[in-house]
Formats: structure tokens, C-alpha cells, sequence
């Protein structure tokens, strides 16, 4: 069973303290949103770059905003700051992955272990598995697929 781990980037975030330059250089990555961690690689937050959008109509500039300030719970439906982030473990399926992405319209999932942030994933990471040859066991489609 593929899990987590098998597709996801390495650890890439924002710290809480990121001041706006640091943040739009880091989003300036391939990835479309980023988690907020504290001192201890806690994942509190994520900022996407909708929310340097929302910050830049709001007139702000980029000393006047840091990931604390922006950070979100991921999605653009909310703006309120989560009181516990959606993370996957690092040995989640990824079926249950794909499930999460697709029901929260979430950007990206940070990945854990325990409490400590230790990669991410996002849509583009399980489409890119899946052009990998090989990468999902032939019996995994046989039982999707209707006969």
C-alpha cells in the first residue's frame, strides 16, 4: 500500500514569524500553498498565494504582513485561522489522501509524523505518481474498475 511518504515533497514551510518578503519568496515555489509551523515544526496554519492576494487588495504591503498574519486553515471558503490544521500522517493511504484533497478543495496536505511537519503533498504529486509506470499495483485498478 502506497503511502504518504512515497509521494510527498520534504519539509517546506513558512514559519510563523516569516516576515512578507520571506513569504512571497518561499510561495514563489511550485507549490501553490504552503504550512505556517511553529518553533517546533508544528503545523498552525497555511498560507496560500490567494492569501498574499487578499493582503495585496487589501493595500498592504509586503512589510505589512507575515504567515502569522495571513495564515488560514487552506481553503479561501474561511479566513478564520484553525485551531487544528488538516495534516495526513506520513503513513496515510493514499486513497485517503486523494479523498481529503478532493472533498476540502484543499491546495495542499501537510504531511506529519506525530506532531512534526515532515514533507507535503498536493494534487500535482498524485498526478505525477500516476504517470509513473508501475507506481499502483495492477491488482489496485482490478478492484476499482467495474467488470
Amino acid at each position: 500500500m502506497l503511502t504518504a511518504k512515497d509521494i510527498m515533497h520534504p519539509r517546506v514551510s513558512l514559519h510563523a514569524k516569516d516576515k512578507g518578503d520571506d513569504v512571497v519568496r518561499k510561495l514563489m515555489c511550485s507549490y501553490p500553498a504552503l504550512p505556517v509551523v511553529n518553533d517546533n515544526l508544528e503545523v498552525i496554519g497555511m498560507v496560500s498565494e490567494y492569501d498574499v492576494l487578499s493582503a495585496i487588495k487589501e493595500r498592504r504591503t509586503i512589510h505589512e504582513f507575515s504567515a502569522e498574519s495571513l495564515m488560514t486553515c487552506g481553503s479561501r471558503i474561511g479566513t478564520e485561522v484553525c485551531p487544528t490544521p488538516v495534516t495526513v500522517q506520513q503513513d496515510t493511504p493514499i486513497d485517503n489522501i486523494v479523498d481529503i484533497l478532493h472533498s476540502t478543495k484543499f491546495l495542499v496536505l501537510p504531511v506529519v509524523n506525530g506532531n512534526k511537519l515532515v514533507g507535503i503533498i498536493n494534487r500535482k504529486n498524485i498526478i505525477n505518481a500516476l504517470a509513473e509506470q508501475g507506481f499502483w499495483p495492477e491488482h489496485e485498478f482490478q478492484k476499482r474498475t467495474p467488470r
